[in-house]
């Protein structure tokens, strides 16, 4: 084989034509780039940018609960040059925890697992009551001062639509304090309104005629007192057994309603709670055992999100656990209710297992029912009446409060108009029977840039949200990061693959008891509705959203027919930013932070050849 050498240029290269340029070293044309070309022959030019570079977005959240105190917090960490509004309806952040103060309200999950994975804290109670959950969200917000950086409280969104042509989503914002309506615009909308929110009263005639107090748990007037009263509580969801269970010692006579069957079960984790699955302060003791051993407090909280873990089995339909956590269950219940013939018949369910509404601890709950100063009825409200209320055989009562448990609007349809890119208002895109569909739960069909902390088809039955709380941000953190770097205009799920996973998820949830013939709110209340719950365990989701799958959406890039134009100046941000830039060979920094180390000369005086003489 012969190699060819290409001729000679006939014309020199150098642009002044003095051959003694480069030993000179005098500036030439080609070696020194100043025969390079600023466009190509389409015109297409490089962009004068290190890859990497965040492009200015705005982002717009609606709710100030649990779930945007994370969003902030670590935006602030992980994010560059997003701007941040968030609207809130009420006076003050905190979300469930600032609504719900009903007698006994607390939450269903221990605390020490109802907790940021980034704010530890020690709990009064294992399951801590609303007061104190909510103090625990106000201090991060007041500490971070994200109420005067972010927040726009008493502030209400009435309108959302997505400008496909701007790539924004447009608003309107009423202020409720002087009801001057605002607009508003931003390149990513997240709905953090959580899914119990739009409190519901129940449809029975002459309601609002009653004369005495009449209140909703999800609007329950604190302090109210109910000492020696005669209460009728509406409602045995998880509400209505707290409050129950609660009034119960204190109220002169309470008058209840269990129209349907339901389990009252031990709350989550009731190998470490108290007796028969009861609620307990903790100690002096082990709260300073527990500050004093920061692993050991890691330990104890591992071991109770393996316990949550691992009641999802008992959710499956014919598993040993299911038969096993039916046989407990039916077993406390007949115990607690005392034999009860007509209640253990009423209350007792007969064809769904535990699990099919999620289970609520309201230690004292049964114990209240056949107290003696308590009235249980199995059969529907006749009428309310100015002073009390009528049964179905129109007998009169009388009592001097009405406290409606009755839950929530759990239809997931926005309270206002909110319209995709082909101007459809999602309350039309939902309207049809059993049509709700999402995406991984985090995103809807046709709506850009549009995501939402536990929308239909999340983990509502499977344990403490704050876990997936952290995990949701994480995936949105991603996906706007994304958007960024890559000059994307905007990210949305495809039609097709979301109906592709709902239909993958109904017929998994054929084999759990959350689409068994109960009423519950898995179901938007119906005991045949469609159930909107993640196909899986917890870990089987947050598997799920490790990842972006950028694959699942219609992708529409602002650099039409110049998608890689975000590569930029072959730069990397990297480079530019302090952070180390051999980093991948792993990290010296003490802390663990990414930062360019700094050298001294001590390993070249010891190492290098030079140095050492050879």
């Amino acid at each position: 084989m012969t190699i060819k050498h290409d001729a000679p240029s006939p014309k020199n290269i150098y642009a002044n034509g003095n051959v003694h340029d480069i030993e000179n070293n005098n500036p030439t044309a080609e070696r020194d780039g100043l025969l390079v070309p600023e466009t190509d022959s389409s015109g297409y030019r490089i962009r004068e940018q290190p890859y990497g570079t965040k492009r200015h977005i705005r982002v717009c959240l609606m709710g100030a609960g649990a779930s945007t105190l994370n969003f902030l917090k670590k935006a602030e960490e992980q994010m560059q040059n997003v701007k941040i509004t968030v609207y809130e309806k009420n006076h003050d952040v905190g979300g469930t925890w600032l609504e719900n103060r009903y007698p006994g309200c607390a939450c269903d999950i221990p605390s020490v697992n109802y907790q940021f994975t980034w704010k530890i804290k020690l709990w009064t109670h294992f399951y801590s009551y609303s007061p104190e959950i909510w103090r625990y969200l106000k201090d991060i917000y007041d500490e971070n001062d994200f109420i005067n950086k972010y927040i726009k409280l008493r502030h209400q969104i009435e309108y959302a639509a997505w400008d496909r042509e701007a790539g924004v989503w447009r608003f309107r914002v009423k202020d409720l304090t002087t009801g001057e309506v605002a607009d508003d615009e931003a390149e990513f909308f997240i709905n953090a309104g959580g899914v119990l929110n739009n409190f519901k009263w129940p449809d029975i005639p002459g309601l609002h005629d009653f004369k005495g107090k009449l209140m909703h748990s999800a609007a329950y007037e604190e302090g109210y007192p109910l000492e020696g009263k005669r209460v009728a509580v509406i409602g045995a969801g998880s509400s209505g057994v707290q409050i129950v269970a609660n009034l119960s010692k204190t109220a002169g006579h309470i008058f209840h309603w269990v129209r349907s069957p339901i389990w009252i079960t031990a709350g989550f984790a009731q190998t470490w709670a108290g007796k028969d699955g009861a609620n307990f302060k903790y100690t002096e003791d082990q709260l300073k055992y527990l500050a004093d051993n920061p692993k050991k407090y890691l330990e104890y909280r591992k071991q109770i999100e393996n316990e949550l873990n691992q009641r999802f089995k008992f959710i499956i339909k014919g598993s040993e656990e299911a038969i096993q956590a039916r046989d407990f269950s039916y077993q406390q219940m007949e115990k607690h209710l005392q034999n009860d013939p007509r209640l253990c018949d009423k209350i007792i369910p007969k064809t769904f297992n535990p699990g099919c509404r999620r289970p609520t601890p309201a230690p004292g709950y049964l114990q209240a029912l056949v107290a003696p100063n308590a009235t249980i009825f199995t059969d529907a409200i006749g009428r309310i009446t100015s002073t009390g209320f009528e049964d179905t055989a129109g007998t009169p009562y009388t009592c001097d409060a009405i406290i409606c448990a009755t839950g929530f609007d759990t239809t997931w349809l926005p309270r206002f108009p909110l319209l995709n890119a082909h101007n459809v208002d999602l309350r039309d895109f939902w309207a049809a029977p059993n049509k709700i569909l999402s995406y991984l739960s985090i995103a809807i069909p046709t709506f850009p840039n549009h995501f939402t902390f536990c929308g239909p088809y999340g983990p509502l039955g499977h344990g403490s949200f704050m876990p997936l709380i952290e995990a949701w941000t994480t995936y949105m953190l991603r996906a706007i990061t994304i958007a960024q770097e890559e000059n994307i205009k905007s990210l949305t799920p495809r039609l097709d693959i979301s109906k592709q996973f709902v239909q993958h998820a109904d017929l998994f949830l054929q084999r759990t008891a959350w689409t068994s013939p109960c009423r519950s709110w898995f179901k938007q209340g119906k005991t045949d509705g469609q159930a909107a719950i993640w196909p899986g365990s917890r870990l089987h989701f947050l598997h799920m959203l490790e990842r972006v799958r950028v694959e699942d959406f219609e992708v529409e890039y602002w650099d039409v027919g110049a998608r890689f134009a975000f590569l930029g100046n072959g730069f990397d941000v990297r480079e530019e930013d302090g952070r180390d830039v051999t980093g991948y060979l792993g990290g010296l920094d003490e802390e663990g932070r990414d930062v360019q180390p700094v050298y001294g000369e001590e390993l070249v005086q010891r190492l290098a050849g030079w140095a050492v003489g050879l």
